[in-house]
Parts: C-alpha cells; structure tokens; sequence
C-alpha cells in the first residue's frame, strides 16, 4: 500500500514538473525532502532532471530552492549544467537557476559546449551568463580556437575583453588572417589598457 502511494505521489510531481503547474508543483514540494528528489523518481531522472529534459526553468527553480544539489550529476553521467546547456529550448534559462543554486561555472569544457549546442544567436549570451558566475575563460584551452573559427568579430572581441588568451600557436587555427589580426590586436589594445590601470 506505501509503495502504492509513493508511486502515486512521485507521478504526481512528475506531471507537476513537466507541466509547470506551479502552485501544484510548490505543494507537492512540500512532501518530498531533498534526499526524495535527488534520488530516481522515474527513468533514473531526478526531480531536477525532470524538470531540464522537460525545459521547464521555473520547475527547476521551485525544486532548486529546495535545496537540491545544483552540481549533481545527471542520470547520463553528466553535469546538469551541462544537460541544461544542451536543451534545445529555454538553456539560458535552465542554466541561470542551476548557476543560482550553485552550480559551478568552471565545470568541464562548458564554455565550450556553447559553440555545439547553442545557435549562433545565443552563443555570445550563454557564455556572458557563464562568465557572470565565475567561469574562467584560460580554464578551457578550446575556447578560443573555436572562437576564432567562427570569423565572428564581436565574439571575438567580447572574449578577448572578457579575459580569454590568444592560443600560443595561433598559425594553427583555422580562420582568415584578417580574423587573427583582428584578435590580435583586440589582445593587445587589452594589455595597453591593464598596463594604464596600474598607474
């Protein structure tokens, strides 16, 4: 009979979360404590990952506030954050309550993954949110090799400004040279400007 109403309740907040019916959602919450909804509810899928495969921010930040672990990894083995970053929909959104929860932005070639799974529209917006939590942009030795491939100037520039260092062999990416003079010299107007600083 328990093990009938434990079903009956975990589909309950299943539907609740894929729905974002979220009165209904914020009540059930209160039956299940952290440890509930961490563990498997359906699929091996916790509340949390629920609520990103469903693309559903405002369900993940209900069960995020109650104090799930925001660097848990996902039934696939993978970070949330970086499942979040992968959803076709509403990613920007899914990854901000995981980065609010905690999650940590220097999680394993994420600044990266934004140049597979984001258009090119969102891509610059991803990483600002990224580097607005923390993430450093020297962590990732990818970054601006992919960066520099994609020929887009503002992108460059924004990375170059944000903190990211040219590669060291830099006649081994593949772009324009108008591209690398361009990096280049966004890389050096940025150390002319930290060298003012320090007067």
């Amino acid at each position: 009979m328990l093990k009938i109403l434990t079903a009956s309740r975990n589909q309950k907040l299943i539907s609740a979360i894929i729905d974002a019916d979220l009165d209904k959602l914020a009540r059930l919450l209160t039956k299940f404590d952290t440890t509930a909804l961490e563990a498997p509810l359906i699929d091996k899928q916790s509340a949390a990952e629920i609520a990103i495969c469903a693309q559903q921010p405002k369900s993940l930040e209900l069960i995020m506030n109650q104090g799930c672990n925001a660097n848990a990894q996902a039934s696939c083995g993978r970070p949330l954050l970086l499942l979040a970053l992968q959803q076709s929909k509403n990613s920007l959104n899914l990854i901000t309550q995981l980065l609010r929860a905690g999650a940590d932005a220097n999680t394993d070639h994420l600044l990266s993954a934004c140049f597979y799974h984001c258009t090119e529209t969102e891509q610059m917006v991803h990483l600002s949110r990224l580097i607005e939590y923390g993430s450093q942009l020297t962590q990732d030795p990818d970054l601006m090799p992919l960066a520099l491939g994609t020929e887009r100037l503002e992108l460059i520039h924004f990375l170059i400004n944000s903190g990211a260092e040219l590669p060291a062999d830099m006649e081994s990416i593949h772009c324009s040279d108008t591209t690398l003079t361009y990096a280049k010299r966004c890389a050096d107007d940025r150390r002319v400007r930290e060298m003012m600083q320090q007067f």
